[in-house]
């Protein structure tokens, strides 16, 4: 159709560049690995989707073979959108963040100081430190953190 937009069009920048690539380069789905397992893995599109955005071109059957032969997957435990506080999602993938890593080691101090949830948060929260989403912080966040660093020791 004369003037329609290319599929790549409501794709974020990156996506769009990736996509117009394939447009270009749209050989077989084994041949462009890079591109597949990006748009695949870092983009989190799906195998339909992929076939749908090239118009066809990489039917999901040759996109399902070129994914196996390379051994790309998924990873089954899915990259939560909301990391916990110590988390952050880099790449598709959950990593530590350094700088909440020093507060949560600050917190365990605090703690083994015999300094109670709530004097914890208000140390926290008078050092102007902000919780993970620029909040103040609260004793049942505090608490949460500490199970989970606690638990994760043993």
């Amino acid at each position: 159709m004369v003037g329609s937009p290319k599929p790549y069009t409501n794709q974020t920048p990156t996506v769009a560049i990736y996509l117009f690539l394939l447009h270009i380069f749209f050989n077989n789905p084994k041949e462009n690995i890079g591109i597949l397992r990006k748009l695949y893995l870092n983009f989190d599109l799906s195998m339909s989707k992929i076939s749908e955005l090239t118009e066809g071109k990489w039917p999901k059957t040759s996109i399902i073979e070129a994914l196996q032969a390379h051994g790309i997957k998924k990873s089954d435990t899915p990259i939560p959108s909301k990391p916990k506080y110590g988390y952050k999602v880099e790449n598709g993938e959950l990593v530590l963040c350094e700088k909440e890593q020093k507060i949560i080691k600050l917190i365990l101090e605090l703690h083994d100081q015999d300094n109670s949830l709530r004097n914890i948060a208000r140390i926290l929260n008078e050092k102007k430190i902000k919780g993970k989403y620029g909040g103040l912080w609260d004793k049942s966040v505090i608490s949460t953190i500490i199970k989970r660093e606690t638990k994760q020791e043993e």
